[in-house]
């Protein structure tokens, strides 16, 4: 440590010389150059004083002898020279005085060389100074000083260097006396004296050194006890490793694997077959629990060990389970098959259990490949649809023998397919296996549980006295699998739909049971899903019939049988076309054209909407496209389906769509969505439309007035334009509360800052009405009916504006609908 002191000791004794030697140098040049400055000041003087007479009567010795003699009054003068009326006389010093001090000490001190100009009358005196006699004398003081502070530097780390030869010997005492002491030398001691350090540690070192020495005298006296117990340990111990090795041999020479286990369920020996089947030694495994060792990897095998072993602890039979998969440490699987048994004292108390397991994989596999892949589903361990079909059939056999109702059972866990597509196929498999398990706990023994594929399960319900046992068997079951699932850390809400068939006797087939449980599940989901719903007979042809429609629309979307017509919107006041709405039609080979009321219904609780809504996307943009050449303003309206827009994709998708159309900016794509659907889930719907307005896409609220609560939210939705609907426009001129409503909405558009376009214009005074009222913007048949794409240009062409219209653009607005006159 010490030494370890002289670098900051350097470090400070630097600084503080700095310090003073930086100060001294200041104060000693401040000296010297008063000094130096008042000793020219008073030679000036003096040879002012002296000379003055002898200018008076000009003397040239007697001047150039006054100059001489300056030099000699002031060592500091080189040279002294005069100018006068009689010349010029000069005294210049011959040996300049030899400095004293290095070179680079004139460059640290500040006094330079000096000129002083002194006026005699006519004539003018210049005296050149040189500091060599101010610096020698500075230097002779630093340079004593330095001295001194060397001196004083070096007696300093000479008392340092004592004091770490002093330390040094101490410790090389200490360390050799511990050697000594450490090598056996127990009676080794430190002589007390030195500095106070040394004696203090001498003391400590000795006290310690006694107390250690009689510590091992007491062990020493305690050996020869501890000897004669420990033989006794040793014949204690080996007579046990005797009767061990017995037992050790006896297991080793089974051909079965043994594991034994205490009350507590921590292994308390594994033979030899058991740790090459499991994968853990036997020093590893001593100690842990069964289950962490004999891992059983198929479905429900851990919970049925430990179920089973908990009874044979709780002095339960012998059990013995087969055709287990047996996970050993490397993550290798075999087929097993084991038996558990209790360890019982001769009173019959257990004290623990024994589990012998044989590794019969070749044996089943054959077995295994053949009967559980064929009938069993590998995702869920569940029962596939093979072997419901048998297990229906027997059922039913059962049923008509035995007079009592058969419950058909079909689940389908609601928006299973967002919740896979959302957080990933890994989180839907692990929900699929949770509703797995508990529907199979729910099952038991009494009933049967299958997976028909995908998110749907059969739940086979026998030996029913009435519906109502029904009712309450899903209750508990509907309740089950409402709860949340954990999947990848989270809790997922998932709820399920439940269509259900009864089977009383009658004569039908299996899959037609299954088939009216499939209907009624479709009725439960669209009445709102997370319900349960009974087949109902009267409505199977209407389903079927529905279905069939629903196929019929799916393969027109395939055969690309759409098409869109366009209907133009006006504005009035200006006189000219702004846009078109895009409206879909059907050319059915057989119907020709039909309207979308007559077959979107059918499908627009399915995903046919949605690819129907996208067709219709790209199909508007390409034709808006082929229209920027003869008007680039045009904006085109499309309608979006609930279902399309409140997909969780559905502003991505969008955006691929816009991106196959580079030449259409997305302003002037408007997205129509009904009111009542806006309503359904205002917060998800006013995301959605914020994403697509950052686009640049606007939106209109469509239909707007027939929603009971459009008021009250219609400042929660960002919607650019409203549209009246067309049964309040239509009837205005005759029905003055559709007039008034008509008005209302304008109003409250103009309130929201929101445009409006009526819908619904059938003849010239509908539009002048509404440009009174203050809406410019409208469509309908009064201006054109809705016309396919290669008819929209030539009509454009061919359009006038009516006069009236520009006659009511010239008429000064409404401003109370109670005004008689106005109206008129």
């Amino acid at each position: 440590m010490y030494s370890r002191l002289f670098v900051p000791i350097f470090v400070i004794i630097a600084m503080v010389v700095g310090v003073r030697y930086h100060l001294l140098l200041e104060s000693e040049t401040a000296y010297a150059n008063a000094r130096y400055q008042h000793d020219a000041g008073e030679l000036a003087a003096h040879l002012q004083k002296t000379m003055l007479p002898l200018l008076a009567a000009p003397d040239r010795a007697s001047l150039d002898a006054a100059l001489s003699g300056a030099l000699l009054l002031n060592g500091d003068l080189r040279v002294a020279r005069l100018d006068y009326a009689g010349g010029q006389l000069e005294a210049r010093r011959s040996q300049p005085v030899a400095p004293q001090y290095p070179a680079w000490f004139a460059r640290l001190a500040p006094v330079g060389a000096m000129q002083r100009t002194v006026a005699l009358d006519q004539a003018t005196l210049a005296l050149s100074f040189d500091p060599v006699l101010p610096l020698n004398g500075m230097w002779r003081n630093v340079h004593q000083q330095a001295v001194i502070s060397a001196v004083n530097v070096g007696i300093i780390y000479t008392l340092l260097g004592l004091i770490i030869f002093a330390n040094k010997r101490m410790l090389r005492r200490l360390a050799d006396a511990t050697n000594r002491f450490q090598a056996g030398e127990h009676g080794v001691r430190l002589p007390v004296g030195g500095t106070l350090e040394a004696r203090m540690l001498a003391t400590t070192f000795n006290n310690m050194a006694q107390r250690v020495q009689a510590l091992l005298h007491k062990l020493q006296q305690s050996q020869s006890d501890l000897s004669a117990q420990l033989a006794r340990t040793v014949l204690a111990q080996q007579q046990l490793q005797v009767e061990k090795d017995r037992i050790e041999v006896t297991l080793a020479s089974i051909g079965d694997a043994v594991i034994t286990t205490d009350l507590n369920g921590r292994i308390d020996t594994i033979n030899e077959v058991a740790q090459q089947l499991t994968g853990w030694p036997e020093s590893r495994a001593r100690g842990m629990e069964l289950h962490h060792v004999f891992v059983l990897a198929n479905n429900f095998g851990q919970h049925s060990l430990l179920k089973t072993m908990k009874q044979i602890y709780a002095g339960g039979e012998v059990v013995k389970v087969g055709n287990q998969s047996l996970r050993d440490a490397q993550g290798r699987t075999c087929t097993v098959e084991y038996t558990a048994n209790a360890i019982r004292t001769p009173q019959g108390e257990v004290q623990g259990s024994v589990l012998v397991f044989r590794d019969v994989t070749e044996r089943r596999q054959l077995m295994q490949q053949i009967s559980w892949q064929s009938n069993h589903d590998i995702l869920t361990g569940l029962p596939n649809r093979a072997a419901l079909a048998l297990r229906f059939e027997q059922e039913m056999l059962r049923a008509r023998e035995h007079n009592y109702l058969l419950a058909v059972c079909l689940f389908d866990l609601d928006h299973f397919q967002h919740v896979n597509q959302a957080m990933g196929q890994a989180v839907g498999d692990e929900i699929l296996k949770q509703a797995a398990s508990r529907l199979h706990d729910f099952a038991g023994q009494r009933h049967y549980v299958a997976r028909l594929g995908g998110d749907e399960f059969v739940l086979l319900l026998p030996e029913l006295n009435d519906r109502a046992a029904i009712e309450y068997a899903m209750s508990k079951l509907m309740a089950a699998l409402a709860r949340d699932y954990a999947a990848d850390g989270k809790a997922v809400s998932m709820s399920a739909s439940v269509g259900i068939a009864v089977y009383t006797g009658n004569d039908i087939s299996a899959d037609s049971l299954l088939r009216h449980a499939d209907q009624a599940l479709y009725q439960a989901k669209i009445t709102g899903r997370n319900r349960h719903h009974f087949f109902d007979a009267d409505l199977d042809e209407q389903v079927r019939t529905h279905h069939n429609r629903r196929t019929e629309v799916r393969n027109a979307v395939r055969a690309n049988e759409l098409l869109l017509y366009y209907q133009p919107k006006l504005d009035m006041r200006k006189g000219r076309i702004v846009g078109m709405e895009a409206l879909l039609r059907w050319n059915h080979p057989a119907r020709g054209v039909v309207g979308p009321m007559d077959f979107l219904p059918i499908v627009e609780h399915t995903d046919v909407i949605v690819d129907i809504g996208e067709w219709v996307l790209r199909e508007a943009l390409r034709q808006l496209a082929s229209w920027r050449g003869f008007d680039a303003d045009w904006v085109i309206s499309v309608n979006i389906a609930a279902r399309h827009f409140q997909r969780h994709d559905f502003v991505e998708r969008l955006t691929a769509i816009l991106a196959e159309f580079p030449e259409v900016p997305p302003h002037m794509l408007e997205l129509e969505i009904l009111e009542s659907s806006a309503l359904s889930d205002i917060a998800h719907v006013r995301s959605i439309m914020l994403d697509c307005q950052a686009l640049g896409i606007s939106f209109a609220l469509d239909d707007f007035g027939t929603g009971y609560s459009s008021m009250s939210y219609l400042k929660r939705l960002p919607a650019d334009v409203l549209k009246i609907d067309q049964s309040f426009v239509r009837n205005m001129l005759v029905d003055r509360d559709d007039l008034h409503l008509v008005s209302a909405v304008i109003g409250l558009a103009r309130s929201f800052g929101l445009g409006v376009i009526a819908e619904g214009v059938e003849t010239i005074e509908h539009g002048a009405m509404l440009m009174r009222l203050g809406c410019d913007l409208v469509q309908g048949y009064g201006i054109a009916r809705p016309m396919p794409a290669d008819e929209v240009l030539p009509w454009v062409s061919r359009f006038d504006t009516a006069p009236v219209w520009q006659a009511a653009a010239a008429l000064p607005p409404i401003v109370s609908l109670h005004d008689e006159t106005a109206l008129t």
